[in-house]
């Protein structure tokens, strides 16, 4: 997305920014791209997607690496196939069927999974399920830039820190696979990595916030309260965009 030189206002607030979002991203496990993406596009739309999407990317290897111990990689293995397998059928539907068009049907699945969840009715996390939370994934942050969603909902009721650490790594092969795709199309360069790398002081101290909020959500339901209400305000923002 084409914007103007940053200023060092905008570097500043684009750092605050970041804060509020990684502070978010490293408490529930997800969402950082709903609240940092609008704020940062107001502010100058050049830290959108490149820059914030490699910002996240730190945030998200950070996490991976110290909740490794959390993740099963068999689990994550499949879900990773179904990542990479639901891009693929993202860019797509792009070339196929207008991007405008997708965003209400994404808003509508996550708030039916949202409504299941609170119904009571329980979806295990099985290998099928995983291939397609995670397909379902690829296609919908290939076309909207969110990817948390459905893995977060098949992970409400783990404990915290397999939540966190499974999104998290996760998280870094998404954002992996969208950087690729950004520098072969010409939109992710050293201009955007100088950029991402000026919003990672950001990440760094939402990331040592969240260590405080972390410890309240891991008590009773919390997390889970908090992994549904991001995922339905992820859907209504959807509808908005749209």
């Amino acid at each position: 997305m084409p914007g103007f030189e940053p200023t060092t206002f905008h570097l500043i607030a684009g750092r605050l920014i970041m804060v509020l979002g990684s502070l978010l991203q490293a408490s529930v496990g997800f969402g950082i791209a709903l609240f940092v993406v609008p704020l940062l596009v107001l502010l100058n739309p050049a830290f959108v997607p490149g820059p914030m999407i490699f910002s996240a990317l730190f945030l998200a290897t950070i996490m991976a690496f110290r909740g490794r111990s959390a993740v099963d990689p068999r689990k994550l293995g499949l879900a990773g196939v179904g990542l990479l397998f639901g891009t693929a059928l993202g860019a797509l539907g792009l070339v196929l069927i207008a991007a405008d068009h997708w965003p209400r049907l994404f808003a509508v699945l996550i708030l039916l999974a949202v409504a299941l969840s609170i119904s009571g009715i329980h979806i295990p996390v099985t290998g099928r399920n995983l291939v397609a939370a995670g397909i379902i994934s690829g296609v919908m942050g290939t076309i909207s830039g969110i990817h948390g969603p459905p893995i977060a909902l098949l992970y409400q009721r783990e404990k915290g820190n397999t939540v966190r650490a499974t999104l998290a790594v996760f998280f870094v092969m998404a954002y992996a696979v969208a950087l690729i795709a950004l520098g072969t199309i010409g939109l992710f360069g050293k201009k955007e990595l100088l950029l991402g790398l000026t919003l990672a002081p950001g990440v760094v101290a939402g990331y040592i916030f969240a260590k405080v909020t972390t410890s309240l959500l891991d008590r009773g339901y919390w997390l889970r309260i908090a992994i549904l209400t991001v995922a339905s305000l992820s859907a209504i923002a959807l509808i908005f965009r749209s």
